[in-house]
């Protein structure tokens, strides 16, 4: 998160461009495993939800992101 101030931006395009940097810079740490993926996909459908495995995989890296972002915005404070 270090020089990356865009992420906390309150401009919805800054934050976004934010992500895209941290999701770059962290490329192999936001590797998350097939087979959990492939257990998400099982369990969006049951609940009716038409998902891939690439679209929960996508889902898995941002909530990391996400999760990473809100943490370091309530530990700045």
């Amino acid at each position: 998160m270090k020089g990356n101030n865009q992420i906390f931006s309150d401009v919805k395009e800054d934050r976004l461009k934010g992500y895209k940097k941290l999701l770059k810079k962290n490329e192999d740490v936001y590797k998350p495993k097939i087979d959990i993926a492939e257990a998400i996909v099982e369990a969006m459908e049951a609940q009716g939800y038409d998902v891939n495995v690439e679209q929960a995989l996508a889902y898995m890296k941002s909530s990391i992101a996400a999760f990473e972002r809100r943490y370091a915005l309530d530990d700045r404070r």
